[in-house]
């Protein structure tokens, strides 16, 4: 027996069929690469390779998202802010980036204020600095050093919308 669909049950099965579809053909096509599902009905971003979960991240908060169908979208570049030591001879660290937000040990890097770059204009980020009218999501710096050490430009996104931006 078939059980009836209706509304925005059918519209966000659709979706999520598609991204499927587009997940399958990221398979096909780039075997070894990293991905992304954005997956906003549920709140989460998932790193994914081959078809396996790697990370699960919440989505702390988002702005409004005006994407109306799956898509796929293009990391382009993570962007560290750091600030340049001096350079000279006598000091141990010359010459070496430092994050603005720097604890801990050297290798650690920038945690909060890192942000992860896509085409069709979508940010994800940790902090509180707005972007202005661009897109963005907001997960834990630890989340965003994650997805950012695994991403590489070209990596795709595949963004899976509200079933409320669907009319």
């Amino acid at each position: 027996m078939e059980i009836p669909v209706f509304g925005q049950d059918k519209i966000v099965l659709q979706n999520y069929r598609e991204a499927l579809v587009r997940e399958l053909d990221q398979i096909k096509t780039s075997p070894d690469d990293f991905y992304l599902i954005i997956d906003l009905p549920s709140k989460q971003i998932h790193l994914k390779s081959q078809g396996n979960v790697l990370r699960t991240c919440p989505i702390l908060n988002l702005s409004p998202i005006e994407a109306r169908l799956t898509q796929n979208y293009h990391f382009v570049n993570r962007i560290d802010p750091v600030s340049v030591e001096p350079g000279n001879a006598n000091l141990r660290l010359r010459g070496r980036l430092f994050p603005f937000d720097f604890s801990g040990r050297l290798i650690e890097g920038p945690r909060h204020r890192s942000r992860l770059y896509f085409t069709q204009n979508l940010v994800i980020r940790a902090d509180g600095i707005l972007t202005g009218a661009t897109p963005h999501l907001i997960l834990s710096p630890l989340d965003i050093k994650a997805l950012g050490s695994a991403l590489h430009p070209g990596n795709i996104a595949i963004f899976i919308p509200h079933a409320e931006a669907n009319h």
